[in-house]
């Protein structure tokens, strides 16, 4: 089989669980109804549509009556535009449709204060205890059985917040762009409370530049991929679309010498079992 074949194998089905389109306030490469054109030509299985400021519950319906073949999934993030820690947000959009939730991401206090002195978001009060409406969200979540990421907290709030889920019954869990965030050390303790490990595709990408492709690969092979996702995090108006995005992930893991069924756990098993499809 040649490499593109193989590229092509991988790729239909797959899924995208970190994905940005407009309308936003950020200003985005496509739309959302471009965005989904893009994977249904492409034979993706879906994505999960994110925005840092709106459920894209709604959104994310009206894009699967469109193409049906695909299926979008909507998704919130629990940021000062919509009450930051907010358990009433959290089930009215599950009531919607959303299978994702993320905790506080630009809005949190751990990213904040890499740029400003401002105050941001966090889930611990002033005991370093998770706040009573963290607890109501995690038990909603558990509720709705959605997807929990941990957005842009500090490595010590995921923590305590995944401990508590395990607890509440939440049962699909993942650590959004870890690598950013936490040592490998703490991202391997955390697949022993069953926790999925992400890393997007746009740390390797020139603007960004976290990541090599050779460093991307050691740490998925030592996290093991079973434990991991990859993701695009695309849609910034400087990247790719989000479904070449995943195609690159694709092409360059197997460049680097990453086993095609390996990269199809991180693409395809590992995305759709936290989906619950």
């Amino acid at each position: 089989m040649s490499k593109t074949s193989e590229i092509k194998e991988i790729l239909e089905g797959s899924y995208d669980l970190h994905v940005y389109a407009g309308p936003d306030t950020q200003e985005r490469r496509m739309d959302a109804l471009e965005t989904v054109k893009y994977a249904y030509e492409s034979q993706m299985g879906g994505f999960v549509l994110k925005s840092h400021e709106y459920s894209t519950a709604p959104i994310a319906n009206l894009l699967d009556n469109i193409y049906p073949g695909i299926n979008v999934i909507g998704s919130l993030s629990l940021n000062y535009a919509v009450g930051g820690i907010n358990p009433k947000a959290v089930e009215t959009s599950a009531k919607l449709g959303a299978k994702v939730i993320w905790m506080p991401t630009l809005s949190s206090h751990h990213r904040i204060q890499k740029f400003s002195d401002s105050i941001g978001l966090k889930i611990v009060d002033n005991n370093n205890q998770l706040t009573k409406e963290t607890i109501e969200v995690l038990e909603i979540i558990a509720e709705y059985d959605i997807l929990l990421a941990s957005g842009n907290l500090s490595p010590i709030e995921v923590r305590k917040l995944f401990q508590e889920a395990k607890k509440r019954g939440v049962n699909k869990m993942i650590a959004s762009n870890a690598h950013r965030i936490m040592s490998l050390d703490e991202q391997k303790s955390l697949t022993e409370l069953g926790v999925v490990i992400e890393y997007s595709f746009q740390e390797c990408m020139p603007n960004t530049n976290t990541l090599s492709i050779k460093e991307l690969s050691k740490n998925l092979n030592q996290l093991d991929t079973q434990n991991c996702v990859i993701t695009s995090n695309f849609g910034q108006w400087m990247n790719p679309t989000p479904a070449e995005g995943i195609r690159m992930a694709i092409s360059f893991l197997l460049e680097e010498g990453m086993k095609a069924h390996k990269i199809s756990q991180l693409v395809k098993e590992n995305p759709k079992n936290l989906l619950g499809i």
